[in-house]
């Protein structure tokens, strides 16, 4: 009760620019994002109906980038702006959601992170996730040695034996994933966040070179915190500071929710001041 009221004062005209009606949806989740969620995500929008801001406060470790424009799409559906409130962190396919907003809105823990695709591989008779791009590079890396190895009159049938044995299609499958994220992120960016600038062009192109490049960020779970989203990036954050009433109200409702998800081994959570849709884990 507490968190749908704390939801309800967030949806307040002095938080939301004096327009109204106003609605807020949470989604909490600990566990991946997959195409199910899409009909629990249109289910829950009904209850709140058409608003002029839609404020979506969403915390997820991402997931299955296809779902991501319909998610985008659904929420847009319900309002004339769309707004993404991330309490803690938001990665990945999460990330790509963000962008398709008009506004995203961050606190001093919030985070973005990098859309390379992940693919999940056994090593060392582990399940583990792997950057698409990875595969890539080591493809394009063993392609020179080769190359430069023939230039230099050295020998390269190790090299030729390396190369004749990659997995061509599949390499060619994690390219198309490569190129499917950063398409995604070209079309919110251009037809939401960037869509009045002049300069959008390269102002996109500036965003998703740094959000896919594993290069520069190393490591799939790097954080982007809001100053660097809002001054590299150049996307429309909003920074609130610790003591800000609205921020204060998030982080009221978001450690509520976490510790509801935590307690009672609830891996996703979606929530309005009308309706509540929980997924629990198998175990539980």
């Amino acid at each position: 009760e507490i968190r749908r009221e704390l939801l309800k004062e967030l949806a307040q005209k002095e938080y939301n620019e004096d327009k109204g009606p106003n609605g807020v949806l949470a989604h909490l989740s600990h566990a991946s994002l997959v195409s199910a969620d899409i009909s629990i995500l249109g289910d829950v929008l009904r209850s709140i109906g058409d608003v002029e801001i839609l404020n979506v406060i969403l915390h997820s470790p991402g997931g299955d980038g296809t779902v991501v424009e319909k998610f985008v799409n659904l929420c847009r559906a319900q309002c004339k702006k769309f707004r993404v409130i991330i309490p803690n962190e938001a990665k990945s396919a999460a990330t790509l959601i963000s962008l398709g907003a008009d506004e995203i809105i961050m606190g001093p823990p919030s985070e973005l992170g990098p859309i390379d695709a992940q693919i999940e591989v056994a090593a060392g008779g582990l399940r583990r996730y792997v950057s698409a791009q990875s595969f890539i590079d080591a493809r394009n890396d063993l392609v020179k040695k080769y190359e430069q190895q023939k230039k230099n009159q050295e020998e390269t049938g190790a090299t030729a034996h390396m190369i004749l044995t990659l997995d061509l299609p599949f390499i060619s499958e994690c390219e198309h994933l490569m190129d499917f994220g950063r398409d995604v992120a070209r079309k919110f960016l251009g037809q939401y966040m960037f869509k009045n600038h002049s300069d959008k062009t390269s102002k996109i192109k500036k965003a998703v070179d740094y959000l896919s490049s594993v290069k520069r960020n190393k490591v799939h779970g790097r954080m982007i915190d809001g100053s660097t989203a809002r001054t590299t990036l150049g996307l429309k954050v909003k920074i609130l500071g610790k003591n800000d009433p609205f921020w204060k109200k998030i982080w009221e409702y978001y450690t509520r929710a976490e510790l509801h998800l935590t307690r009672n081994g609830v891996v996703k959570l979606f929530e309005t001041e009308h309706d509540m849709l929980m997924a629990t884990s198998p175990s539980t």
